[in-house]
């Protein structure tokens, strides 16, 4: 549903300045015809602020699509020391769930990939910490996921205290460095749809980690992908709100010019 909301969202406020445009045009209420009149260029400013920042939105989505894609289909290069397994909600008994166990098969599936490549094995770091509602923390399910799965004990080291995705590197990274190694190459597994702002979240640390993806249901990426696109936005909405803004005073300020130009 958050899907189909977002897109109504869009819909309307594509088609709402039209709409209303075409209701003020027909009306007598509102002399909107009147080129010396102030009404015209009233209608005109609303209409051109909202379709401006529909219009801005619109393209940092689609801009947004093709990098999430893009960064989806990524395999990192095959010189990795270490893969991070972003964790997600587990199930009550500790075993994993479909969309936590294809992060941890990814990485199984890239592991094996360098090693058939380079011959250079790699250290599984499961990150994730306990939330309320689960038995154990979320780096140690994986962390079991991953013995079951034959990995040697020796070559996976466990992040048990994340809370959230950016918590995620930062203590995976700050436990690979405790151990001696101050510039390690890093690949991080993930779903498909979180790869991209994954990425963003890293580098924002300045961590260095290239992204691999595991797939998920085609009905539920849409959905999946709206969240991760709300929240990049409002990751730098300060960002986002100071171009609207620079872009609406530019119409506002050519709408004046011209109505100051007829008036005048």
């Amino acid at each position: 549903m958050l899907g189909v909301m977002v897109g109504l969202f869009v819909c309307f406020c594509s088609i709402a300045p039209h709409v209303l445009s075409e209701f003020l045009q027909r009306t007598t209420l509102v002399d909107v015809h009147n080129e010396r009149g102030a009404a015209m260029y009233i209608e005109m400013a609303v209409t051109n602020t909202v379709l401006i920042a529909v219009s801005y939105l619109e393209c940092i989505l689609w801009g947004t699509v093709v990098l999430a894609v893009k960064a989806a289909k990524h395999i990192p290069t095959f010189d990795k020391d270490y893969i991070l397994i972003l964790g997600s909600q587990i199930r009550r008994d500790g075993t994993l769930t479909p969309l936590l166990k294809g992060r941890a098969d990814r990485a199984l599936a890239f592991a094996s990939m360098q090693k058939e490549a380079t011959g250079k094995d790699i250290v599984f770091v499961p990150s994730g910490g306990q939330g309320a509602d689960e038995i154990m923390p979320e780096g140690q399910a994986i962390r079991n996921y991953l013995i079951e799965a034959g990995v040697p004990e020796d070559r996976i080291l466990t992040e048990d205290r994340s809370v959230n995705t950016y918590e995620n590197f930062r203590n995976s990274v700050e436990l690979i460095r405790a151990g001696g190694i101050e510039d390690p190459k890093i690949a991080f597994s993930t779903t498909n749809y979180h790869v991209f702002r994954s990425g963003i979240i890293a580098e924002q640390q300045g961590i260095r980690a290239e992204g691999i993806g595991s797939g998920t249901r085609s009905y539920f990426w849409v959905n999946a992908f709206v969240r991760e696109f709300i929240a990049t936005v409002y990751a730098e909405w300060k960002r986002h709100l100071r171009i609207i803004a620079i872009l609406i005073l530019l119409t506002l300020a050519m709408v004046l010019f011209w109505y100051l130009s007829n008036v005048l």
